[in-house]
């Protein structure tokens, strides 16, 4: 069986759908998450779920996943602009890891403007800091990015210097439009090729073909069944879906029922 993960983006919205970080952990395990990935930094900035009462929530969130074996680990999006605030942004994540005791770190690099803002020297400095950072703390550090980052025009180099300094390769395969799952995944199997670090992709869990999601709901259930399949016959270390708050209940019922 593979580690099997979720992410949570605005973890407020969460707490108000399930009513409680109690029952967030009673769903969490039905569905045989083994891991819950949240956002904590974005940028230099402290993201939500770490300030004020949703920070309460994340501790109690936080505890309640450790007693029931259950890891939780922590997201940044880094934008970079120069090389010094990316050792910035860089510092603020191993601060918050060290601060709510997280089990890993996730660099959510993505390689569109919107998102990573610098050049060659500033991605070589995140990714240095961030490996001396994890390396200090003792904790993993993931990367995850574009599933295939020779698309994106310029992307690959600085992509490049963040990921050979990672431990795990969490590549997003939002398969949704895609022909197939095993469509997607082989491209991003293809793009991923020259990093040695183990490849643990994360699924589409939500509805939206723009952005890569599914069609339906129904589609969304199909397809996750199809990835847990596929990522369980290749001996993937483990595998991921992006996100909690956007999953339907269709998608659960496949968590639910189908083993890690």
């Amino acid at each position: 069986m593979g580690q099997r993960s979720m992410y949570i983006w605005k973890l407020r919205d969460v707490v108000a759908a399930e009513g409680s970080p109690a029952e967030m952990i009673v769903k969490a395990k039905r569905a045989s998450l083994s891991a819950l990935w949240v956002k904590v930094a974005d940028g230099t900035s402290h993201y939500a779920n770490v300030r004020d009462d949703v920070a309460r929530d994340f501790k109690e969130l936080i505890r309640l996943a450790h007693d029931n074996g259950i890891e939780i680990w922590g997201w940044q999006v880094p934008h970079c602009a120069t090389a010094a605030i990316a050792k910035k942004e860089a510092k603020l994540l191993g601060d918050l890891a060290e601060a709510f005791e997280l089990d890993g770190m996730i660099m959510d690099a993505e390689g569109t403007s919107a998102y990573f803002h610098g050049d060659l020297a500033a991605a070589k400095a995140y990714g240095a800091a961030m490996r001396e950072i994890a390396d200090g703390l003792e904790k993993p550090l993931g990367i995850s990015s574009n599933d295939i980052p020779q698309n994106i025009a310029g992307w690959l180099p600085k992509f490049n210097e963040i990921a050979r300094k990672a431990h795990f390769n969490f590549p997003q395969t939002y398969y949704g439009a895609s022909p197939s799952v095993t469509n997607r995944v082989d491209r991003a199997v293809t793009g991923n090729a020259h990093l040695t670090i183990p490849f643990v992709p994360v699924g589409a869990g939500f509805i939206g073909t723009a952005e890569g999601g599914c069609a339906s709901a129904s589609a969304c259930a199909e397809r996750a069944r199809e990835f847990i399949r596929l990522c369980n016959a290749r001996n993937y270390q483990g595998y991921s879906f992006w996100h909690w708050g956007g999953a339907p209940m269709k998608l659960w019922e496949v968590l639910n029922t189908v083993p890690a």
